[in-house]
């Protein structure tokens, strides 16, 4: 039992989007590998690798009995590769920014954090020994 043409166009549309999406997961994961140590790299590069598998075979279950051709792959290899070569070029730059305005509101909030520990500290130096029941 075949499938016709229109549903056969649109699993090839899908599979093309679906390059896409995988193409942006990896430009979202791009600005953080690049600022981190070689193990949390190397684990971003498994996230990505298991969620990319994960996307092609739950699309493959789902269209064509199970049966994810050729061409539905070529299709999601070439959205991806359109995706790094059109629209990555375009989208990296601000994902940095953004990356970037993170990582320095975070650095404040470590700090903010910090200065209300040492105030804490200082305010409340012995509250150990208050709380202990003498004999």
């Amino acid at each position: 039992m075949s499938l016709s043409l229109s549903h056969q166009g649109w699993a090839l549309l899908l599979s093309l989007t679906m390059g896409a999406g995988i193409g942006l997961l990896y430009d979202i994961l791009r600005p953080v590998r690049r600022h981190s140590g070689a193990a949390l790299a190397r684990l971003l590069d498994a996230l990505f690798a298991v969620t990319a598998a994960a996307a092609l075979f739950f699309f493959a279950m789902a269209s064509g009995n199970g049966r994810l051709g050729t061409w539905e792959l070529a299709a999601a290899l070439l959205g991806f590769l359109l995706y790094m070569h059109l629209l990555s070029p375009l989208l990296l730059p601000p994902m940095e920014r953004i990356f970037r305005a993170m990582g320095k509101f975070w650095e404040c909030t470590i700090k903010r954090i910090k200065k209300v520990q040492n105030k804490l500290k200082n305010l409340f130096p012995k509250i150990r020994e208050c709380f202990r029941i003498k004999e």
